[in-house]
This record gives structure tokens, C-alpha cells and sequence, in this order.
């Protein structure tokens, strides 16, 4: 196994740099450095300010912050600080980039945005919990922002992503030493309190975690909302392994959106009843295929499609509906009043379901409502309480009804035969799509229209 590229500096209370190594010039791309600040973006100069003066003389601390390196590239650093206890007040950093390790050949385990563990690894963590025996008690919580999809409309995605790494600061320092945190969507974050196995310690960090991101965006642009809701559950004593507690935070996370945002909510039975016994979940099992059969299932298609015109669609949205544990998958020619093609999963036993045939209609599709939905790249990327109720409450009523929680919607635009491609997933469904599987689904969108005028 490969090491962190580390580097040796030291810096005064001030962070001016009073000696570095010259790999470390090397590695930010300058001949000379003279405050950090030259090379660490002002948000993490805050954070880092923060962490150092919180040492005390001849104590270590720990600090993550991004550098900027001789690329322009924003690199995420694991800091080992230590104050000296001498006249001098000098503090000695050992760096550490993160993104520089490899796992096996593999990519890193650190979300390259934020610095947190990225879903992959903070997933493994908590279902490595859950495997412990004898059993670990500890809290286990879902949370996002709200109206972030405002905040991207609104401002562009360069403001998104600096709230979403603020956020991601206040709930690192937040949670500090009671567990481990990971980015697992785009603005969703997985918490797991490994230390934390009473509800008064649970309900301060998540308290905290609120009121500081509250407080930060109070006087926010054009008063836009920042708040966070977050979705709690405590393991052993209400699910008996990962997928159940997966469920009964984000049933949480659902609620706590429901009820008005800014909010935790932690699952008690007396309150919130049998929560797993109304829940059908769509197993994240075996059957859910790995992040490499998905990247050759899609490579496959893409060129069975451009060479072999006759690729049976039906076959092919059923294999995409498995492996993106996906709740249905439509195509919607102009014209036609019901899907062309459809499938629905269909639940039969925990790890176990069945794909169906079915045909839908959805005349909101066509709606003008919906379709200020689709960004340039013809792509809706839809959350039910995400959606505006001033600006678009008839498509969250309309998912609300049908009972779908989540949709990824790609409109065929471009072809000779028109029309859309729509993704679904229902509210109990636990499944939450990355940004690589949106874009591995917009190819496949790609593909089917670009052969639509043969079928």
C-alpha cells in the first residue's frame, strides 16, 4: 500500500512560514512561500486559525485544510500540528495529502471536494459496525442541505460547492472525536457516531451541527434558507443490521424535511411506531451491482448501441433498473400518452425482487412547470422535498400522489423521435443516486436517443 506524500514545515502564530522543505515548494509550485494564506483558499484559513489556537504549548493537534498545488489543483491536507512549549512559539506541521494515497491501485477514500471519507468508505465503516460482534451500540445519521438546489439555481455551483464545503467543516469539527463523517451525494453526508451510545450526547452534536450552519448562513444572499435537516437512528436496539438503519435515519431525514427543515430528528418507536415493518427497502446487497459492473454494463451498451441498432431496449432498461437500484425506468415518446417501455421492481423478500413490465402515463412532463426543471444538458435531477411549492407545486403534489420520492428525468431533445427518459425511485425506497451514477444514466439517456429514430 502506497503512503501520503508528507511534508515537513513550520510557521509562526501568525502562519507565516519560517522553513519548509523544498519538496513542499515543489509541491505548491513556488520558490518561496510567505503566509499560508498564499496557498490555503480564506474559508480554510478560518478553520485552520481556529485549530491552532485552540493547541496548547507542547500538545499535537489535528487539522484538515486544501492546499492549492502547482497544478491550480485544490488538494485536501491532514494536518499534524504541534505548538512548542519553548520561547520561540514556533509550530511544526506535518502535512499530509490525502488525495496522494492509493489503496490498492484503487482511488483514494477521501471525498476530493470536502476531504471527508467519500461514500464508499464511510459506507464500509458503518456496515463494518454493524458486522461487530459482540454488537457496538452507536447513533447513525443522514442529513442534507436545504433548498441547496435553490442555492446552485440561484448563485452557479462554484457558490454551491463552497457552501457544501462549509458545511462540511462545521460537521467535522462538530463531531470531532465521537465518529466519522463522508460525503455520500452531492449535498449529502452519512454521520456515524461511533462513540456516541446515549441519546443527550446524540442530540448535542446534532444540535450543534444546526445551530452552527444556521447561524453562519443567518444573512444569507437574497435571504435564501441555508439550513441542514438530519435523520438519527441508534444501532442495535432498532435495526438489526446496516440496510434497516439506513432505512430508519432516512425515514428521519424524510420526516425532518416534511416537518419544515432545520431540524433532527432521532427514530423512537413510541413516537415514529414500526418504522422497518412499513419500509420495503430495495436491498443494497449483493444484488446491487459493484461501481465496476456498472462501468462495464454501461461500456457495453454504449457499443452494442452504436454498432448493433436492434440492442432489444427492454433488456437493456431492465439491466440498468438492477444495477442502479432503480424503483422504475419509462421511455416516453412524443405522442404517446403511456411509456413505451417500462419496468417496475417489485419487492418479493428482503434481498430479493422481481422487474415487471409496466406502463405509466405522466402528463406533467409536458408541463411548462416542469420543464424550467432541465438544465442545459437536458437533465431534471428531482427530490420531492427539494421542490419549490411557490414555483413548482404541482410536480411535488404530482410526486407526492404517485408517491415517488426522487427522479432523474432526461429529455430526448435532439433525436428525430422526441421524448424522455425517467428514472424513479418511491419514498420508502433507501437507494440515493451519486453524481457518477446521474451521469452514467444521462449517457444511457444519450444512447437510447441517439438510436430512437430505428425503434
Amino acid at each position: 500500500m502506497e503512503q501520503f506524500n508528507k511534508y515537513l514545515i513550520s510557521v509562526d502564530k501568525d502562519l507565516n512560514v519560517i522553513s519548509c522543505e523544498s519538496a513542499f515548494l515543489k509541491y505548491i509550485g513556488r520558490a518561496k512561500i510567505g503566509n499560508l494564506d498564499m496557498v490555503v483558499p480564506p474559508q480554510d484559513m478560518i478553520q485552520l486559525r481556529n485549530a491552532v489556537f485552540a493547541i496548547n504549548p507542547g500538545e499535537l493537534g489535528l487539522s484538515c485544510f486544501r492546499i492549492r498545488t502547482s497544478f491550480g489543483k485544490l488538494n485536501w491536507i491532514a494536518a499534524n500540528v504541534e505548538k512548542s512549549d519553548g520561547q520561540d512559539e514556533s509550530i511544526h506541521m506535518e502535512l499530509s495529502d490525502i488525495q496522494s494515497m492509493k489503496a490498492d491501485g484503487a482511488l483514494a477514500q477521501y471525498d476530493e471536494m470536502t476531504g471527508l471519507l467519500n461514500k464508499q468508505a464511510i459506507t464500509d465503516f458503518a456496515r463494518g459496525l454493524t458486522a461487530q460482534y459482540p454488537r457496538k451500540p452507536f447513533y447513525f445519521c443522514l442529513m442534507d442541505i436545504d433548498h441547496f438546489k435553490t442555492v446552485n439555481d440561484t448563485f452557479g455551483h462554484m457558490c454551491g460547492d463552497e457552501v457544501i464545503i462549509d458545511v462540511a467543516h462545521i460537521i467535522r469539527d462538530s463531531v470531532a472525536a465521537d465518529g466519522l463523517v463522508g460525503r455520500i451525494g452531492g449535498d449529502e453526508f452519512m454521520l456515524v457516531l461511533e462513540k456516541v451510545d446515549k441519546k443527550p450526547r446524540a442530540r448535542e452534536v446534532l444540535a450543534k451541527i444546526r445551530e452552527a450552519v444556521e447561524a453562519k448562513y443567518q444573512n444569507f444572499r437574497d435571504s435564501i434558507s441555508i439550513t441542514v435537516s438530519i435523520g438519527a437512528a441508534f444501532y442495535p436496539d432498532y435495526a438489526s443490521d446496516y440496510d434497516e438503519l439506513f432505512n430508519l435515519a432516512d425515514k428521519m431525514l424524510y420526516l425532518a424535511k416534511t416537518k419544515g427543515r432545520n431540524r433532527y430528528i432521532i427514530y423512537t418507536p413510541e413516537v415514529h411506531g414500526d418504522v422497518n415493518a412499513e419500509i420495503k427497502v430495495a436491498a443494497v446487497s449483493h444484488h446491487a451491482a459493484a461501481e465496476n459492473d456498472k462501468v462495464h454494463l454501461m461500456l457495453d451498451y454504449m457499443e452494442r448501441f452504436l454498432h448493433k441498432p436492434d440492442v432489444p431496449i427492454q433488456a437493456a432498461i431492465e439491466a440498468v433498473l438492477s444495477a442502479y437500484d432503480l424503483d422504475e425506468l419509462h421511455i416516453f415518446f412524443d405522442g404517446m400518452k403511456e411509456s413505451k417501455y417500462g419496468v417496475v421492481r417489485t419487492e418479493l423478500a428482503k434481498d430479493n425482487y422481481s422487474i415487471n413490465l409496466k406502463r405509466i402515463s405522466m402528463p406533467i412532463l409536458e408541463t411548462e412547470e416542469f420543464q424550467r426543471l432541465f438544465d442545459k444538458n437536458n437533465v431534471a435531477v428531482i427530490s420531492v422535498y427539494d421542490l419549490n411549492k411557490e414555483n413548482e407545486g404541482n410536480v411535488q403534489r404530482y410526486m407526492e400522489v404517485e408517491k415517488y420520492r426522487y427522479m432523474v428525468v432526461y429529455r430526448m431533445a435532439q433525436a428525430k423521435q422526441k421524448g424522455y427518459i425517467v428514472y424513479l425511485n418511491h419514498w420508502e425506497s433507501a437507494c440515493r443516486l451519486s453524481e457518477a451514477d446521474i451521469g452514467d444514466l444521462t449517457y444511457f439517456g444519450r444512447m437510447v436517443e441517439l438510436t430512437s429514430r430505428d425503434r
